[in-house]
């Protein structure tokens, strides 16, 4: 990996890997509701539907952000370095939103 990599190729890395890591928990979040609808025999929206009357949306989104996990290390073995901070923004951020569905 070169040392001298412009801005703009940092920033377009960061961007991808940002993308590529809330894509990954939404999928995981829905794979997680998809698997409650499931196990209960019922519709995904009413499962959905269920946790957010429940307050328990924090739980939803924090195990739904399991799979990014996965994309940060897949970026770390392909030394893809910006990729992989970009997925650590976004579980950062999702954290945040966790953390303040929880406290608030």
């Amino acid at each position: 990996m070169p040392l001298n990599r412009g801005a703009s190729m940092i920033k377009k890395e960061l961007f991808i890997g940002f993308v590529t890591g809330l894509l990954f928990v939404l999928l995981g979040t829905a794979l997680c509701i998809l698997l409650f609808s499931l196990y209960k025999s019922a519709e995904f929206t009413t499962t959905f539907n269920t946790i957010v009357k429940q307050d328990k949306l924090w739980a939803l989104l924090s195990i739904g952000a399991i799979p990014s996990l996965l994309v940060f290390f897949k970026f770390l073995n392909n030394n893809k370095i910006y990729r992989a901070r970009g997925v650590m923004i976004s579980t950062f951020l999702t954290a945040f939103m966790v953390y303040y569905l929880y406290f608030f």
